[in-house]
């Protein structure tokens, strides 16, 4: 969370508010995000959940329902986002339309390497060489050249995309059922390209850089007892 907020801080377009989707931790996450707020130049608040499970979701419905704002940007606890991702999304954003950022995975020693300090001078960044610059290009070429082709372009990280609120609330947030680990990020593409939304890929130009698994280990993806009924 520190670093995620650290990298935010550093965003070269400031006017935004940041809400926590808290899928049930414990206190000490909410007094870390209490004691940050005292020096990060955006406004920010948390809004929580009781463990049920990953319920992912929800809480990022409800996160969504708290706000006014045009633009939802959503980004995972584990991705630190470039410099200038929220003013990529800002100038590629379209009313009634969504768009589809990159995720690219670190290694465990940049990982293990990365401070709140040198995130801010963009330590994160220098971490994307060529090979993984020619994969973000080569899934930028497909998700353009398919997106009138097949409905299920541009491919979607839930770790980082971005979507008018119009839109979103227009096909209800979430699909609530999925309340375990996987696909409530397709699920949502896939209603909103039938609503009519065609996507924006910005898988060269809108990143974020996912933190080794081996250091941030993901929670358990146990699903709530209901579901097993």
């Amino acid at each position: 969370l520190e670093l995620v907020l650290a990298a935010l801080a550093a965003q070269r377009d400031l006017a935004f508010d940041v809400i926590l989707a808290d899928d049930g931790s414990a206190p000490p996450a909410r007094e870390l995000a209490e004691r940050l707020a005292l020096s990060l130049p955006f406004a920010i608040r948390q809004v929580w959940q009781s463990d049920d499970g990953f319920c992912k979701a929800r809480i990022q419905n409800i996160a969504a329902l708290s706000t006014s704002s045009d633009l939802l940007i959503f980004l995972d606890g584990d991705c630190i986002p470039f410099r200038d991702l929220v003013a990529v999304y800002r100038r590629r954003a379209l009313p009634d339309e969504f768009m589809a950022g990159a995720v690219v995975d670190l290694g465990f020693a940049m990982s293990r390497a990365l401070t709140p300090a040198n995130i801010r001078s963009g330590a994160h960044e220098s971490a994307l060489g060529v090979g993984a610059r020619c994969d973000l290009a080569r899934r930028q070429w497909a998700n353009w050249w398919y997106r009138d082709r097949r409905q299920r372009r541009p491919r979607i990280r839930g770790g980082n995309f971005a979507v008018a609120a119009s839109l979103f609330h227009a096909v209800n947030g979430f699909d609530e059922v999925y309340c375990g680990y996987g696909k409530e990020d397709t699920d949502l593409r896939d209603r909103m390209r039938n609503a009519g939304a065609r996507g924006i890929s910005l898988w060269t130009s809108a990143r974020a850089t996912h933190l080794s698994r081996k250091l941030s280990p993901s929670a358990a993806r146990r699903a709530p007892e209901a579901l097993h009924e």
